[in-house]
């Protein structure tokens, strides 16, 4: 039997749940049996933990009982990373990398670039969407950039990057989201603009964000470092850039490519999961 760890019913983002309908449609796996604590480990084989950082899944995972129990029957925890695990902002996640690695029968795909080098990792974890998750969006787009998402402490680099956008006189509108919105009428709000602006958060990875955009038909401006071109064959679908002033003219002379129809199962197929594990 195949296990779980993740809070996929979370109704302002789909994430999670993206991950949990691609493995079970890659694996064609019927039923994932949620796991919670050591008390469902019995005929267990296998362990998917979507994103182990989540605090939730800590309280999970972390705790030497259950590492220990999974370990006696020696069942494979297979790991997909969405943060940057070597951070000076988040120190307390290498901590938890320390005690992921406790786990005997591991496979962890990372999605930050530097991680990946750092940990000898030649393949990232992406944060492409199911073709199971349905939705409609709007056709009739706003020639406008459009910012969705959180700025805090955390992430001084949005901030400046905004900062810079609006120096420059780009057509951003800025929409900060400070408390739980569903997750249609976040989809909703994206699909009404042209060009969805994605600057960087903690790390040097793509976030779901920039596949969000590609699915509501708007094209994503994405910030990105010239360490990360190499690992995402994906960018040629968006606008990239390093330097907000290319912004402009990337918008007046927008070349835009057919978007593929490509979905996190088809990466996993590309990749070769089943072989990796």
């Amino acid at each position: 039997m195949n296990g779980l760890i993740c809070e996929d019913h979370l109704v302002d983002h789909c994430l999670f749940l993206s991950f949990k309908l691609a493995i079970k449609n890659y694996f064609n796996i019927k039923d994932l049996h949620k796991i919670s604590s050591t008390a469902d480990l019995s005929g267990i084989k296998r362990i998917f933990i979507v994103d182990e950082h989540f605090s939730h899944h800590i309280r999970i995972w972390k705790n030497l009982d259950f590492i220990k129990e999974v370990n006696s029957k020696k069942i494979q925890v297979i790991v997909f990373n969405f943060e940057r695990i070597h951070s000076a902002k988040f120190p307390w996640n290498l901590e938890h990398q320390n005690s992921l690695l406790m786990f005997d029968n591991l496979c962890q795909f990372v999605a930050d670039v530097n991680d990946a080098e750092i940990l000898g990792k030649n393949i990232l974890n992406k944060q492409y969407l199911s073709k199971d998750i349905k939705f409609e969006f709007e056709n009739k787009k706003r020639p406008r950039l459009l910012f969705l998402g959180q700025v805090n402490p955390y992430y001084p680099n949005r901030e400046q990057i905004l900062q810079q956008c609006l120096n420059l006189g780009l057509p951003l509108d800025i929409e900060l989201i400070r408390n739980r919105i569903s997750y249609v009428d976040f989809l909703n709000t994206l699909s009404t603009y042209r060009f969805i602006l994605n600057p960087l958060g903690t790390g040097e990875f793509i976030n779901v964000r920039f596949y969000e955009a590609l699915a509501v038909g708007s094209i994503p401006i994405q910030q990105i470092t010239k360490k990360m071109s190499t690992w995402y064959s994906e960018l040629d679908q968006g606008l990239i850039f390093e330097d907000p002033i290319t912004i402009p003219a990337l918008i007046n002379n927008e070349i835009r490519v057919k978007v593929r129809d490509y979905y996190l199962e088809d990466y996993f197929q590309e990749i070769n999961l089943q072989g990796l594990i």
